[in-house]
């Protein structure tokens, strides 16, 4: 009789582990288009990452820091000129990377992260793919950048034990001058994407109760080729990276709740994650009725801001805003229809994000200009 008990409570408990374990990422949990997503960064917290396992874990990051936050826009492809040039894509981000780079990053497109540029994304079935790129200014401003093969970021359906391997690559020719050698600028990449644990996960926005880790170890490689009437001139490598990133997935939020970012050693570099989304309507709307305003925009750091009565409706509402590499640089809590502010700002670009009672968000550009 306790035999039997035995095996009954081993079948119970395996039972249970089963369920437990059987957290499954699929379409329905990457990012969607039509939406902006508020991402914090921190630059300087230690994390424990865990390790693999077949049995839950609980990862507690209540304590991570906000040292900048960035605002990843995504939208159907459909809606710019360049749909035709990368019929693959379903989604796309634009701007500034340093403002609206989301956990892949954003087009590289110099300038420290500040020129803009197009991602193009896809999602599919089968996982959230890196399709192409293009930039509105520097050196290779205006030509479509296609990945082939196309890079994965996220394996879908990805559940315990989930293995994906992606090689991918671009190449871009930075000039076409017959007269001089030509050079062409290729990445590399390799990575595998292992689903390897899952459990709890708390972060000082919520806590996540189903989420599976999946590791990331990604390698990179830079190289140029110079070519002179068609003829191989050299080659170079220019740069190798090893990476790990851990990425934690939920099935109650369309992005990354939390991807830590460490070296080839494993030493944590960086932490980001989700603090909220909100849909790009909400944004465009208050854009059309100019629920807030800039007054003068440019300005030399002493301006106004002026908030309408159907976004702040008498209630306290936040005002965050943001350097040109994401840094969050002032927040503050106001209750009137009118904010006077004097900044010892540097000449740029800002981001500025207001933030009512009711989670509605609202964005715009704020110009300094020379003093």
């Amino acid at each position: 009789m306790k035999n039997i008990k035995y095996l009954i409570s081993i079948f119970f408990f395996g039972f249970v582990f089963s369920v437990c374990a059987q957290i499954t990422i699929t379409e329905n949990d990457l990012p969607e288009a039509g939406f902006t997503y508020l991402i914090a960064n921190d630059t300087l917290t230690a994390v424990n990452l865990g390790s693999p396992s077949g049995t839950p874990q609980s990862w507690n990051y209540a304590n991570l820091l906000n040292h900048y936050q960035r605002v990843p826009s995504y939208d159907s492809t459909n809606k710019t000129p360049y749909a035709g040039n990368f019929p693959s894509s379903t989604h796309f981000t634009y701007g500034p990377a340093a403002l609206y780079s989301g956990f892949h990053g954003g087009a590289p497109v110099g300038t420290q992260g500040m020129n803009n540029g197009y991602m193009f994304w896809q999602r599919e079935n089968n996982g959230f793919w890196v399709i192409g790129f293009r930039s509105d200014n520097g050196l290779y401003a205006n030509k479509n950048v296609t990945y082939a093969p196309k890079e994965l970021l996220i394996g879908t359906p990805s559940t315990l034990g989930s293995i994906f391997n992606n090689a991918a690559r671009w190449e871009l020719w930075l000039n076409a001058n017959p007269a001089n050698a030509d050079t062409l600028y290729v990445k590399n990449i390799q990575k595998t994407l292992s689903t390897d644990a899952f459990g709890d996960l708390t972060l000082p926005s919520a806590t996540y109760s189903d989420v599976v880790r999946v590791h990331e170890l990604l390698v990179t490689v830079d190289s140029v080729y110079a070519f002179l009437n068609g003829n191989p001139v050299y080659a170079l490598e220019l740069f190798r990276d090893t990476l790990n990133n851990y990425m934690f997935l939920s099935n109650t939020v369309t992005y990354p709740v939390c991807v830590v970012h460490a070296n080839k050693n494993n030493t944590v570099k960086s932490v980001e994650y989700y603090k909220q989304k909100f849909p790009l309507e909400t944004k465009e709307e208050t854009a059309k009725k100019k629920s807030i305003a800039a007054y003068p925009n440019p300005n030399s750091g002493q301006f106004k801001m002026e908030i309408s009565n159907t976004f702040w409706q008498n209630k306290p509402y936040t005002f965050s805003l943001f350097d040109a590499s994401g840094r969050e640089i002032e927040r503050q809590t106001y209750s009137s229809s009118e904010i006077y502010l004097n900044k010892n700002l540097s000449e740029g670009i800002y981001l500025y994000l207001v933030t009512n009672y009711k989670n509605e968000t609202a964005t715009g550009k704020l110009i300094i200009s020379e003093k």
